[in-house]
């Protein structure tokens, strides 16, 4: 493994869900982390285990040009992990113009920063399975992005503006594209996996939105955080390059509750909702590419979702 030391680390979005897990894994490879955000939610890993103590913490907007370039201007930042990003679908939706700007501009202006930067050596920027868009059969580094509402376009769009950095800029820049991300600190419960949880610790019945057939890829953050390390210890080979990052679990909603109902002690109840906006049906993501590199998917919904499930009623 890469020695990181004392590099000085940033991550955009380092208080949410997959930037509190990667914060924890820097901080025990001894780097000198930085973290952007505007909100730490109480019950977040970031604010449970009080890393807010142990990095550099500053409350930006990546909205806000100006402020991102003073940052970078001001630290000599080594790597860069940019996650900040309005990360729920549902909530593209609600807001979408917050949702482009964010996603799309907030990447713009951290690549920027990183142009002007003389120390940057490295940048994963986090997009997504969704900047694909609708597809029969899986995705490869290779598909078209095709995003089809807010959120998958904010997404596709990001992720050609990252490439384009590259090629005309030269800027260090990779990009991840992963699927349904689950596991301990998740609290956005419009996703499948934090709301069975929750259906099952507070006795609810589970509203499925879609018709339970559409499938996706479940990820267990821990293989998302390996990931993210192995791409950081090939740094210099991977610029300009995407990954996908699949799983073990490649199942339909209906699957998941199957699996979820034959792991726990009492049955799930669910209803059949179907009111879901332009979902994509089939995601499945090749991720042969990453696998070259030394990763693998470790973790599945059924070794997992024991501890998961104390990690809820823990916060719940």
């Amino acid at each position: 493994m890469k020695n990181l030391k004392e590099k000085k680390i940033l991550l955009t979005g380092g208080a949410g869900f997959i930037g509190g897990h990667l914060v924890s894994r820097l901080l025990e490879n001894l780097a000198e982390v930085f973290v952007v955000d505007i909100k730490i939610l109480p019950n977040s890993l970031f604010a449970l285990e009080s890393l807010s103590k142990k990095v550099q913490l500053k409350s930006i907007d990546v909205r806000d040009k100006q402020k991102i370039l003073k940052l970078f201007k001001e630290n000599d930042f080594d790597y860069v992990l940019h996650l900040a990003a309005v990360a729920s679908v549902i909530s593209s939706y609600e807001n979408p113009s917050l949702t482009l700007e964010t996603n799309i501009m907030g990447t713009v202006n951290v690549l920027e920063a990183a142009r002007k930067s003389n120390s940057i050596k490295g940048i994963i920027v986090a997009s997504s399975d969704k900047a694909y868009g609708k597809t029969s059969k899986a995705y490869t580094e290779d598909s078209p992005l095709n995003g089809q509402d807010p959120f998958g376009v904010s997404k596709s769009s990001a992720d050609l503006i990252c490439q384009a950095y590259y090629k005309t800029y030269g800027i260090p820049v990779a990009v991840t594209r992963f699927s349904n991300v689950y596991g301990e600190g998740d609290l956005h419960f419009d996703r499948l996996i934090p709301e069975i949880c929750k259906a099952i610790i507070k006795n609810e019945e589970l509203r499925i939105r879609s018709d339970g057939t559409f499938i996706r890829d479940y990820i267990y953050i821990k293989d998302v955080v390996n990931g993210y390390m192995v791409l950081l210890n090939n740094i210099e080979d991977i610029k300009g390059e995407a990954y996908n990052f699949s799983s073990l679990d490649s199942l339909s909603v209906l699957e998941v509750v199957g699996k979820v109902n034959s792991l726990i002690d009492k049955k799930l109840n669910y209803k059949i909702v179907n009111n879901s906006k332009n979902e994509i049906p089939y995601q499945h993501l090749d991720d042969s590419k990453i696998r070259s590199l030394g990763w693998k998917p470790t973790h599945s919904l059924v070794s997992t979702l024991k501890s998961i499930m104390k990690w809820y009623k823990s916060i719940l």
